[in-house]
């Protein structure tokens, strides 16, 4: 009998990781693409009051993830455990914060718009640009909210390739407006944030006919009582202060490059700015993924499936940042020509700037991945600290260097080393814990965890080590019996008929759980008038079989 292997587990990580990367490749390429239509459209200026707006931007953003990214963890746990009339409650919480708090903003935004200006922007020389540019993001707002909270539930609903399907035409929208409304409406920079803004509208309507399909989430009124607020706001609080903290970050980077740097400094900033984003692929992608998959294994109590997860995705995220960290050290003049921003009074501080630059966004998103983690398993303090050291301390080092490059770098050193030091503390008063990653080692002898390939010799190896497992453990004879009969009949028909070519089967004290990679079947209510098979297991398991179809996998659960 094989023990469990990393199989199913990299096939799921594989089928969202492509949509999910895909998803956020073509977001950053467009943004690229409109930051380089700005740059040679409008000028470097046009790029720098692109720039000096992100704090809006990524402050709206960080709303959304107080309730929303906390929200789809929990949901993803809801259908892990079977609990699909929570997820849709979840699911219905989201959309409706969404559109009262997007309201507020505009409101808000609009009304302040002066002051807002006054803080976002010292120079007078970018100011034009920049208002038009903000006051149009302003109007974006509940687009753009609600592009963030359909983008996130339809992923935990199993329909990422959907998003990224979105994503892709409505960036190919954005890009295309983005030249007619700039070059031949002759609508400058507010042109760029129209283009932008019909980029949301695009991406919401795309995803709508995902609702209409049956077994999908759906729309149910919440109450108080249905929700677990102050668990949403604990899951909630780390990206939350996260990205918030970002705005703080591009308003303080800004403000040091000014002081220190001078126009030079705040052009070449901006392209680290725009490398950072662009960076988002390797790390918003990997994130995407571990958040949906890990929230359902979570739901399952799979902490070997949640290893093998992460393990999956630092392995891709490494070679992935190898591979970008040497483009950007060795084709720092082809980057800001693409930018419009190549020419001799800013490639000497671009130079300097890139190759450092690059560190720190290496360290980020090594960093930043261990908080869905830190989250799931109740490290609330680390996961918190890495939201708030991973934004302030480069900043606060970029700083306290007097804008010298490598301070970014200094200050993810320091938060690793935090981090570094907490979780051996950690597991000093808890040795069932892995290292760095805290996740819980199951002993042997309280789990049956093991990948079988689709074959009958497999099946009575894995019958015979099921009964041996469930023998051990505190239940009747007669729920052992109806356990192995009820899990041998069910991998049988996945052999015979599902097409997969492997089979997880995991049981504790509480549950048996099969996943395969075959083709979608539920065999909850089945009936087979050539057999008895499927009929025994429902009228045995009566209300304690759940089935659903993840990852482009069948998972059943039995509860014991």
């Amino acid at each position: 009998m094989q023990k469990r292997s990393s199989y199913l587990i990299s096939k799921a990580f594989n089928n969202y990781l492509g949509a999910s990367v895909l998803t956020v490749a073509a977001t950053q390429v467009a943004n690229m693409a409109d930051a380089s239509i700005v740059g040679n459209l409008i000028g470097p200026e046009g790029l720098a009051a692109v720039n000096l707006s992100k704090p809006v931007i990524q402050a709206i953003y960080s709303l959304t993830c107080l309730y929303m990214s906390s929200s789809t963890i929990l949901a993803g746990m809801a259908i892990g455990k079977g609990d699909k009339e929570k997820a849709n409650k979840l699911f219905s919480f989201s959309l409706l914060v969404s559109l009262v708090l997007g309201a507020l903003i505009v409101v808000g935004g609009l009304g302040a718009f002066d002051a807002l200006s006054d803080l976002l922007c010292k120079s007078d020389n970018l100011r034009q640009l920049t208002n038009d540019f903000l006051f149009v993001t302003l109007l974006s707002t509940i687009p753009m909210m609600l592009m963030y909270t359909f983008h996130q539930f339809v992923t935990t609903d199993g329909s990422p390739k959907l998003i990224s399907q979105a994503v892709i035409v409505g960036n190919i929208v954005n890009i295309g407006l983005d030249i007619i409304l700039i070059k031949y409406a002759n609508m400058g920079i507010k042109g760029a944030a129209w283009a932008t803004f019909f980029m949301y509208v695009v991406c919401v309507l795309m995803v709508l006919p995902h609702f209409r399909k049956k077994g999908t989430l759906r729309f149910k009124i919440p109450t108080l009582k249905d929700l677990e607020l102050e668990k949403i706001l604990s899951f909630g609080l780390p990206l939350f202060f996260s990205t918030a903290l970002l705005s703080i970050q591009y308003m303080g980077n800004n403000y040091v490059a000014s002081i220190y740097l001078g126009d030079g400094g705040l052009i070449a900033l901006a392209i680290c700015m725009q490398l950072f984003s662009f960076s988002m692929i390797i790390l918003t992608g990997t994130l995407r993924t571990i958040q949906p998959v890990g929230a359902i294994l979570k739901g399952l109590e799979d902490h070997k499936g949640m290893k093998l997860l992460v393990q999956r995705a630092y392995a891709f995220m490494g070679i992935c940042l190898v591979v970008y960290t040497l483009a950007i050290v060795f084709f720092p003049e082809q980057i800001s020509a693409l930018l419009g921003a190549a020419n001799e009074q800013t490639m000497p501080i671009i130079r300097m700037a890139l190759p450092a630059f690059s560190l720190h966004i290496i360290m980020q998103a090594l960093l930043y991945n261990l908080m869905p983690v830190y989250q799931f398993y109740g490290h609330k303090n680390l996961a918190l600290f890495l939201s708030i050291g991973q934004t302030l301390l480069p900043m606060l080092c970029f700083w306290g260097m007097r804008g010298h490059w490598m301070g970014f770098f200094v200050g993810q050193i320091i938060t690793a080393a935090v981090i570094l030091v907490s979780t051996i503390l950690i597991k000093s008063k808890d040795k069932k814990l892995s290292a760095i990653f805290l996740i819980p080692e199951t002993e042997s002898n309280a789990v049956f965890d093991s990948t079988i390939p689709t074959n009958h010799q497999a099946l009575g190896e894995t019958r015979s080590g099921l009964r041996d497992f469930l023998q051990s453990l505190d239940l009747s004879q007669e729920q052992v019996n109806h356990a192995v009969l009820c899990t041998e009949e069910l991998l049988k028909n996945i052999i015979d008929h599902g097409h997969a070519q492997y089979v997880d089967v995991r049981a504790t004290k509480e549950i048996i759980s099969l996943h395969d990679d075959g083709k979608p079947f539920n065999p909850i209510g089945y009936v087979d008038e050539n057999g008895l098979g499927l009929k025994i297991v429902n009228t045995l398991l009566s209300g304690n079989m759940h089935y659903d179809y993840r990852f482009n996998q069948n998972m059943v659960t039995i509860e014991l």
